[in-house]
């Protein structure tokens, strides 16, 4: 008796018995390419193969067909997700409603309660700073407050029956410049340095938390060199460009590493959001800090020869702290 062979996409299936040279019954192969029908929307419901009926009572085997069962492929559906306001112009600090949209690829079937995050363009790339639900129309949305000209794009992580997906475009936020007139007062002639900090400070009050904002300003040194003992605001070490971030937010921090562990709260590793610090080291010898900027990444000074820059978070071995 044999048992015959079945091809699965290029792929011969064999039967456990062999053949007997000496019967009339043969192996016959039905080849079927499934290749083209997989990650596709076509349906495999009609998909058959070929079999020798070994029970046959014809000399050599009659051919029978079968129905495969394709109830278990279930290939994802493709989706969109889409920035909705790409290009918006606004003056600094000025509120707008960036929206993202989510759909099928093929209905066009709004996508609801997906998680979309939402990304900025730093200097070393990409970062999620927001997660967001779609409601019932698949859109989402959250009010940005930018200094600068920013771009935004969204991602989509996929499920098990959903495609993962990058937004198909990109959102710039312009930011116009304010041409304000020239007040001109005997009394005043400039600014001095603790003046233009709190004018700094003042602008980045109402953008955000605490914590973001100073994730915003970490960014802004991005590429300014290491020195050992440097606080700024052109050169830094690690402590040094953690005390000079804060200080523009109105904080004023310890000095070293080990100063900021011990002037900051404790919070645990799963509870750490963006403007915590990062700091490495046993109490008594912390010996490197870093400002997390959310993603298991920091923005840091790093060592000498090396630019301030965002940097994976390198080890699970660190402690966290929050300025308030």
């Amino acid at each position: 008796m044999t048992t015959g062979t079945v091809a699965v996409s290029g792929v011969a299936l064999a039967g456990c018995a062999t053949a007997d040279s000496n019967s009339d019954d043969a192996s016959v192969t039905s080849p079927i390419t499934l290749g083209s029908q997989f990650g596709s929307q076509a349906s495999l419901a009609n998909l058959r193969t070929s079999t020798i009926n070994p029970l046959s009572t014809g000399g050599s085997g009659s051919v029978t067909s079968q129905v495969l069962n394709q109830t278990d492929l279930h290939p994802k559906n493709g989706v969109v997700l889409k920035v909705t306001n790409p290009d918006v112009s606004v003056k600094a600090d000025q509120p707008v409603e960036m929206g993202f949209s989510l759909e099928d690829a093929v209905t066009h079937a709004p996508l609801v309660n997906q998680l979309v995050k939402v990304q900025v363009k730093l200097p070393e790339g990409w970062a999620t700073f927001k997660h967001l639900y779609t409601n019932e129309q698949g859109f989402t949305s959250y009010t940005a407050k930018v200094l600068t000209t920013t771009q935004i794009t969204a991602i989509f992580d996929g499920t098990d029956a959903l495609r993962s997906t990058r937004s198909t475009n990109v959102g710039t936020l312009t930011v116009i410049p304010n041409t304000p007139p020239v007040q001109r007062s005997p009394q005043i002639t400039g600014l001095d340095a603790p003046t233009m900090s709190n004018a700094i400070s003042g602008a980045l009050a109402a953008a955000s938390s605490l914590g973001e904002r100073a994730v915003y300003l970490a960014a802004q040194q991005a590429g300014k060199p290491y020195v050992y003992g440097a606080e700024g605001p052109y050169t830094f070490d690690c402590s040094g460009l953690v005390q000079y971030v804060f200080k523009q937010l109105g904080r004023n921090i310890p000095r070293t590493a080990e100063g900021q562990y011990e002037a900051t709260t404790r919070i645990s590793q799963y509870n750490k959001q963006p403007g915590d610090l990062i700091f490495y080291g046993a109490p008594g010898n912390i010996y490197h800090v870093g400002i997390y900027a959310g993603d298991g990444k920091m923005w840091v000074a790093p060592k000498s020869g090396d630019v301030v820059s965002l940097r994976a978070i390198y080890t699970t071995s660190y402690s966290v702290g929050r300025v308030f």
